[in-house]
């Protein structure tokens, strides 16, 4: 992941936007309240991963099916 400053950003948007396509940006600004750049796909995808790990049965559910899988092979 790599970090750019807010001021690098506003000057190079274009350049900006195409690194957060493949790869998550840190924008870094002077109050230490930082942003992150990414695709939508990225962000969705967390999202996802957020939604079934947000209960505990959810996450003990996919626990368990991940140690299935992995017996299986």
């Amino acid at each position: 992941m790599h970090a750019l400053s807010l001021e690098f950003l506003r000057t190079h948007l274009d350049e900006a936007v195409s690194m957060a396509a493949r790869d998550a940006l840190i924008i870094t600004r002077d109050n230490g309240r930082n942003i992150v750049m990414m695709s939508e796909a990225n962000w969705r995808s967390l999202q996802k991963i957020v939604h079934l790990l947000s209960t505990p049965l959810n996450a003990a559910r996919l626990k368990q099916s991940i140690e299935d899988s992995r017996d299986k092979r």
